[in-house]
């Protein structure tokens, strides 16, 4: 409910102000597959786990103002269960139900340094990505909650005359020995009603050493569709 009142107020607003502000929207399903673990910093882990189909979304408002960067809201529901074999919070278990949920949001601060040249589009930018998860081995939970910066750029190329466009996305971290690299391939169509379709796919994969006192590895990857609109 909260995302749609987003949604439908940047609508609005988008609409009010067509001749000056741009918006575009999407949300869709993620179905990725789950390679993961959690355990006690310094120490490994593994799992058996299934991961979850999530909700996707996405808002981004662009204006003309050059030097102001354009912004967009993403969001991703990540989480997977089975069970774990690790070292967590200074108890051995094996085989022990487990679940973890690594649902973010991303901020990204961008500007656009190619926007429909030859029909080539490109974003380049910063991403804060706030995670507001948890792990949980047998009852015993772990609420992970970290905010990270990350490097953004999206590279899109338009078929004329077709209303499709190809490229995705690419956000990167490296720190320490901790690492993040989410990359997503997707196809979109726009459809002369403002609202379209599409289509891609996703992998998402986090290294992070020493967070809320866990060693953390996932590996999501998966494909996901959805529908967007274009203002």
């Amino acid at each position: 409910m909260k995302h749609a009142l987003v949604l439908g107020t940047l609508l609005i607003a988008a609409n009010a102000n067509a001749d000056i502000l741009g918006l575009t929207a999407e949300v869709g399903s993620y179905s990725p597959d789950a390679d993961l673990w959690a355990a006690d910093t310094n120490t490994t882990g593994t799992s058996d786990m299934d991961a979850d189909s999530g909700i996707y979304y996405g808002i981004a408002l662009e204006h003309p103002i050059p030097v102001i960067p354009n912004i967009r809201i993403q969001g991703t529901e990540i989480t997977a269960d089975g069970t774990a074999t690790a070292t967590y919070n200074g108890t051995t278990y094996n085989n022990a139900a487990a679940s973890i949920d690594l649902s973010h949001t991303d901020f990204t601060l961008y500007y656009e340094l190619l926007d429909g040249l030859f029909w080539l589009n490109l974003d380049l930018g910063i991403t804060l990505r706030q995670y507001d998860g948890y792990v949980e081995i047998s009852n015993d939970r772990t609420d992970l909650s970290e905010t990270l910066p990350m490097l953004y750029a999206s590279p899109f190329i338009n078929i004329p005359g077709t209303g499709l466009s190809i490229g995705g996305e690419i956000k990167y971290l490296s720190y320490d020995d901790s690492s993040i690299t989410d990359t997503s391939i997707k196809v979109k169509w726009e459809s002369p009603f403002l609202v379209g379709i599409e289509a891609g796919y996703r992998q998402h994969e986090i290294d992070l050493v020493d967070v809320s006192d866990l060693d953390v590895y996932s590996d999501n990857s998966g494909v996901f569709i959805g529908i967007n609109i274009d203002i």
